[in-house]
């Protein structure tokens, strides 16, 4: 059976993919093909660590994954490893070279939480899972609710550990990105007053490594002049960097 799917997977390759991630079906089961990406630093990435630098803050630092099949063979060596730490993330089926092929362990969170009748819970447990990711020593890289996974039984996965985030930045930096990105990724789901990503802070908070919390402490008080800055102009700002602005103005003295 490995051989055959080995094969079909590769003459799917061979046909063209149209993304870096694409659903594989096969025998009634459900798979996913990631495919080598090319080289991804370019000078942006060089003017983000020199910024990274200046402000000495690590977590800034850029951290676009390798290109080809070294960027592959670095996810996998993530997910073998951070399964072996008993966090729900994918198991490489197959590698060769310019794909990997993962079982699916779920639906994403993000559309589950978008269709629920409430969704703050499934967040919240997001943030327990990650807290637990963290405890067992992982980081994500993404810390994004897309890049979770809702699995079957209802506990919380992870996809996606493409970047170099743990070359980039120490583990303490890596988690602290996390949890920030988390936030942001949040706070659509927020009602405005701040209540759910204090929540998320408090479960996180309760359980997290204490050398996060410098990182997270050292971003809100550079990045608290610049949600000043930037007020007057929110309404022109990506949605990104407006849900960054929210967070930092929720965090603002909630921090221990």
């Amino acid at each position: 059976m490995e051989d055959k799917i080995i094969t079909a997977v590769q003459q799917a390759v061979d046909q063209g993919v149209g993304a870096r991630s694409v659903p594989f079906d096969w025998q009634g089961k459900h798979y996913w093909i990631k495919i080598a990406l090319r080289e991804q630093a370019n000078n942006w990435h060089r003017f983000q660590n020199l910024f990274a630098g200046l402000f000495r803050c690590p977590m800034l630092r850029a951290t676009v994954s390798d290109a080809m099949d070294d960027g592959l063979n670095a996810e996998a060596r993530r997910l073998r490893k951070i399964a072996t730490r008993g966090v729900r993330v994918p198991t490489v089926i197959a590698q060769r070279p310019g794909w990997i092929l993962l079982d699916d362990i779920g639906h994403s969170l993000f559309e589950q939480i978008n269709g629920h009748n409430d969704p703050q819970t499934l967040i919240l447990k997001a943030a327990n899972a990650l807290s637990t990711l963290h405890q067992a020593g992982g980081w994500h890289g993404t810390g994004q609710l897309r890049d979770m996974i809702l699995c079957l039984d209802g506990e919380i996965g992870f996809i996606d550990f493409e970047e170099n985030v743990g070359e980039a930045m120490d583990i303490s930096a890596a988690q602290a990105r996390d949890i920030l990105r988390f936030l942001i990724s949040s706070v659509r789901f927020d009602r405005g007053d701040g209540a759910l990503l204090r929540a998320i802070m408090e479960i996180y908070q309760a359980q997290s490594p204490s050398a996060v919390w410098p990182h997270i402490r050292g971003v809100i008080r550079w990045a608290i002049p610049l949600t000043f800055l930037l007020k007057p102009f929110r309404k022109k700002l990506g949605r990104d960097l407006r849900h960054a602005l929210l967070v930092i103005e929720a965090l603002k003295g909630s921090l221990k």
